[in-house]
């Protein structure tokens, strides 16, 4: 397992360590993990720490005796990491920033790469994901069972390949980080500010080691619960290149036109599991075996309400854009409607991984690792999500002439308008949801012979093994072809008012909702087969499998020396990585498309009778040879520069290999389908990293960063048109599909800063400035660009002295690209605009074993706001509101 340290037990860290004792005991499991880690310097570990000037202190130390570009966080204390989330405090790092998902931190994007582009791994192991690509969600895991996460921003060749903007790992705590009996747990109550709600948090982890410290036992479980809302206001997107006229005889060509305008609340319940499982056995001096678990499981139930608003070019009475051509305002006549729609985002996710890890000392210059480990994620929401439509049609005006942070939105008789229960009428229904089950196996054997020479002192090597195989199905079902066009009468009984409190201003907070289940059994009461058959979705052509298989080695060497007086190492390495995979999808034969009755803006797919998939299959094989060289030198005690070069690769998502073609939307004049590409190779990047790092304290240091990366071989999304001849015509459709062949190149410049008071206080602060040459071509032909690249920046106040201890966060993260193509929809690019929050915590111990505490997360409740190719062009504005928590922890 790699670590940050070339040689980190080594005499002088040890001493060193020990003087500043300050190895915590997620450093500990980095060096348990380490292939170099001696029985006899087993005292080096224990040295617990707590608070979180400890904490820091902990990690400096830790970036400062690595050999590679990286920083870290460490927990504070047994059960105790300084947020919330362990993304939220990944973000405290300089260079990563994070994406939301109901206000927790979900994905991790380093130095302007986003999620996809960074290996993340569990105490050494890449774990598999349940989503459709290979970025982890750290949502899926509690906090409180971490003790510590690495980012590497240079790379060893020992270290698995994958990462171009880094490798981040996390640590759970081991038995032998321990000597004899410890015990840690916290109670928690988490208040919502939106939804009102108090949610319990509960986390304990017990340890043990016996037989003179030979035997380890350690057990962690955590359960945490929120009722949370969203608030949220949306277009989806924007179509481009519409011509049409309206009412009033104003003829528009070429324009961009909002697809709809939505209000609505997400209510939703998230439940959290997870335990950790961990045995260690050291019969002698020379063999340690260590076998561990972490299961996982995560539940969103989300239960949202929406008032909203179709827009179709035809029924505009009065419209106007502005110098983007970009449609800001809409008078719709009463040949519109209204909708009340009921949907759910949920997620229901389960995850599990095994491992056993043997080390050896063959003798006190070779040592020898074996590691074992199986990892699996399931994604289970297939046909679980429902979004339901129950409308009438009315007549209304959308209003974004001001620029502001939304639109206006006002609807023909008034606000009470929407709560006519009696015009309710069956509009369009769906049931949607993917399963997805991403098994992985890994299998390595690490060496590392201590020379005893004087400038050749160390040489590492391996072999590593992975088999993953990836199978993604969408099941779906749609009553559309007997409900859509308002046609059917809805009982006013089944429509009740919806307040939406603390909502948006320039737009209604009450409107119609209903139950989704009872909506469900008035329609199969109208029409039985279709009822039947809205209940049991079928799975859908986009279904694919993945299965991969990589094999890789590496070798490298660690020199020594002196510089005059100045002591310098050096790292150079090679990794070998071939890759063979068997891809393969389904595709259906589409024969036609058909009007709905009462619904020009749709049209149904007609297939082959009978026809329920041919499978399609292909491969792909790739070899790489990855070198890497990482050198430090240290100017003096307290000052060190860093050189590093390596090339680095990132596989294509595994979704984009699907050979299959799918249909993704059909109206008439916006027929839409996508394709994968079987024959797609990764990203490969050329990096160069230097670093200057000056330890003036303890706990004080300031640091600045240059990075460059070219990434050859850049993935770019295409458009093309593409003619399907069907029964009734042929029909063009936009056909985006993904492709190899663009060089990016990424640039960027870190500053961090950290200074400590002998008063107690201290400060962090630390920027991140990226910039690159690749950007959206206009055209909308061709899509290259980075998604996730952005500038952010930290500033961390604290105080900590006796018993208390404060803090307060402030991050902020410039606007980015967050999709190339957005997932609400069309073919258009989605940002997010600029964003800032505001966290508190404070602590006070009441003893050496009870500490209480408090946290605030977005305590101004921000909101974020997303728009499309052009500012103005508004896509979605959502608030997640302010979170509080009071608890206490005990320690023992």
């Amino acid at each position: 397992m790699y670590t940050s340290n070339i040689s980190k037990f080594n005499k002088r860290t040890a001493i060193a360590i020990a003087v500043a004792g300050a190895l915590t005991n997620a450093s500990a499991y980095a060096a348990e993990n380490d292939s170099s880690v001696k029985k006899k310097e087993k005292e080096a570990e224990i040295i617990v720490v707590t608070g979180f000037r400890s904490s820091l202190k902990a990690s400096m130390l830790n970036k400062r005796e690595a050999i590679n570009v990286s920083d870290g966080i460490t927990a504070e204390d047994l059960g105790k990491f300084p947020d919330q989330n362990v993304a939220e405090s990944l973000q405290r790092i300089t260079g990563v920033s994070i994406d939301r998902s109901g206000g927790e931190g979900q994905y991790v994007s380093v130095r302007g790469f986003g999620p996809q582009f960074n290996m993340v791994t569990v105490n050494g192991r890449q774990m598999a994901t349940e989503n459709s690509g290979r970025e982890f969600s750290f949502d899926t895991l509690a906090a409180e069972l971490i003790t510590g996460a690495d980012v590497y921003k240079s790379p060893t060749a020992e270290m698995q390949e994958g990462g171009i903007g880094a490798t981040v790992n996390i640590k759970t705590a081991r038995p032998f980080n321990f000597e004899g009996f410890k015990a840690a747990g916290s109670v928690k109550g988490v208040y919502d500010d939106l939804s009102g709600e108090t949610s319990p948090q509960v986390s304990g982890l017990i340890t043990n080691t016996f037989m003179d410290n030979r035997l380890g036992v350690l057990v962690s479980a955590s359960h945490q619960q929120r009722d949370s809302q969203t608030n949220m206001m949306e277009t989806r997107y924007y179509r481009p290149g519409v011509n049409f006229t309206a009412q009033n005889g104003k003829e528009f060509n070429n324009v961009n036109v909002p697809q709809n305008f939505d209000i609505g609340v997400d209510e939703q319940e998230r439940t959290r599991t997870s335990g950790t499982a961990v045995i260690q056995y050291a019969p002698n001096d020379e063999l340690t075996l260590t076998f561990d678990g972490l299961i996982s499981k995560f539940e969103v139930d989300s239960q949202a309400t929406n008032a909203g608003h179709w827009f179709s070019e035809g029924n505009f009475i009065d419209a106007e854009v502005d110098e983007n051509n970009t449609v800001v305002y809409i008078e719709n006549s009463n040949a519109g409607a209204t909708d009340f729609i009921r949907r759910s985002f949920g997620r229901e996710v389960d995850m599990n991984a095994f491992g056993l890890n043997i080390e050896y000392m063959v003798n006190d210059a070779l040592t020898m690792t074996v590691d074992l480990s199986r990892s699996n994620a399931q994604e289970n929401s297939g046909g679980k999500e429902f979004f339901n439509v129950i409308g009438y049609n009315n007549a209304y005006t959308w209003d974004n002439r001001a620029g502001g942070d939304a639109p206006t939105l006002s609807v023909a008789g008034g606000d009470a308008a929407l709560l006519n229960a009696e015009a309710g009428k069956a509009h369009y229904n769906e049931r949607n949801g993917w399963d997805r089950d991403d098994q992985l196996n890994e299998y390595r054997v690490d060496f590392e012979w201590e020379t005893g020479q004087d400038t050749f002192t160390q040489m590492r090597w391996g072999v590593y093994s992975q088999n993953r195989t990836k199978e993604a199905s969408r099941l779906f079902a749609s009553d559309c072809g007997v409900y859509c066009g308002y046609g059917t009468d809805v009982s006013s009984a089944l429509l009740t008012p919806y307040v939406a409190n603390d909502f948006f201003a320039g737009v209604p907070n009450t409107w119609l909702t209903y139950d989704p289940a009872e909506y469900g059994a008035y329609r199969a009461s109208l029409d039985p087969i279709t009822g039947e058959a809205y209940n049991n979705p079928t799975s859908q052509s986009d279904a694919y499998t993945v299965e991969e298989d990589v094999v890789s080695a590496y070798v490298d060497f660690i020199f020594e020396g002196e510089l005059g007086d100045m002591p310098w190492t050096v790292n150079a390495g090679v990794r070998y990585s071939k890759t063979d995979a068997n891809l393969s999808g389904i595709t259906r034969e589409l024969v036609d498309l058909e009007p709905i009755p009462n619904d020009p803006s749709d049209l149904n797919e007609i297939y082959a009778a009978g026809d329920n998939g041919t499978p399609v299959t292909s491969s792909n094989k790739y070899t790489n040879i990855l070198p890497s060289m990482n050198l430090k030198l240290e100017l003096t005690d307290e000052m060190l520069v860093r050189l590093a070069y390596s090339e680095t690769l990132t596989r294509p998502t595994m979704s984009a290999l699907n050979p299959a073609v799918t249909i993704t939307n059909s109206r008439p004049n916006n027929n839409q389908a996508s394709g994968g590409n079987a024959d797609l190779k990764p990203y490969l990047s050329t990096n160069w990293d230097f670093s200057y790092e000056y330890y003036y304290a303890d706990t004080s240091n300031f640091v600045l960063a240059v990075f460059s990366k070219e990434v050859d071989s850049f993935i770019t999304s295409t458009v093309a048109k593409e003619v399907f001849n069907l029964e009734s015509g042929s029909y063009d459709f936009d056909v985006r599909r993904p492709r190899n062949g663009d060089v990016v190149e990424v640039n960027g410049l870190e500053i961090a800063w950290t200074h400590t008071w002998e008063s107690g206080f201290g400060i962090q602060a630390n920027a991140t400035f990226v910039d690159s040459d690749a950007t959206i071509d206009d055209s909308a032909s061709e899509s290259f660009a980075l998604e996730g690249l952005g500038d952010s920046q930290n500033i961390i106040a604290f105080y900590e002295k006796g018993p208390f201890q404060t803090r307060i966060a402030y991050n902020k993260r410039d606007e980015f690209l967050q999709n190339l193509v957005s997932p609400f929809g069309g073919s258009e690019p989605l940002y997010t605009e600029s964003y800032a929050q505001w966290d508190i915590s404070a602590s006070y111990d009441i003893n050496e074993t009870i500490t209480l505490f408090g946290e605030g997360i977005n305590i101004t409740n921000e909101e974020t706001r997303r728009h499309g190719r052009h500012q103005n062009q508004f896509v979605r504005l959502e608030s997640t509101g302010a979170r509080w928590a009071v608890g206490v922890r005990a320690s023992f």
